[in-house]
């Protein structure tokens, strides 16, 4: 009927109408979103840096650190110091190559310090027994090499 197809058009056209102002809506939305965003700049990026006494002090204490708490989480020492994971395994690498510290990162990321005395007791171990197993090293490991951490 000819009421029934009005009323339908009706209809039709206050739908239109409604997806017309909703849309409408959202795109001043986003432009009050994009000129609120250009508001916040961002004037410097990245890490502060140091200088030279103050970068040598906090090596001291990511070594002292380490050596104090003897057993540490990679994750817990790079949140100390605010470094990534990955810094913080290249340091210990570069400390280790250069002899300044000993030990091993475990695959749980962990790393286990190793005094040079614990080293040379374990080497100590390994001459007075001769040929050993990796099983017999690591025995005598938990008794040779103290993973508490050192009183402070």
């Amino acid at each position: 009927t000819g009421e029934e197809a009005r009323r339908e058009e009706e209809e039709r056209l206050r739908k239109e109408e409604e997806r017309k102002a909703k849309e409408e809506q959202e795109r001043r939305e986003h432009e009050e979103y994009l000129l609120l965003k250009e508001s916040f700049a961002v004037e410097d990026e990245g890490q502060e840096t140091l200088d030279e006494e103050a970068a040598k002090n906090l090596l001291l204490e990511f070594i002292d650190f380490i050596k104090r708490h003897k057993v540490v989480q990679l994750e817990d020492l790079g949140a100390h110091f605010n470094l990534k994971i990955h810094e913080v395994v290249e340091r210990i690498e570069s400390l280790q190559e250069e002899g300044t510290i000993n030990g091993v990162i475990d695959d749980r990321g962990k790393f286990i310090y190793i005094s040079e005395e614990e080293l040379k007791s374990v080497a100590k171990f390994i001459e007075q027994n001769g040929r050993v197993s990796i099983s017999d090293i690591a025995t005598a490991s938990n008794r040779l090499i103290n993973l508490e951490p050192l009183e402070t």
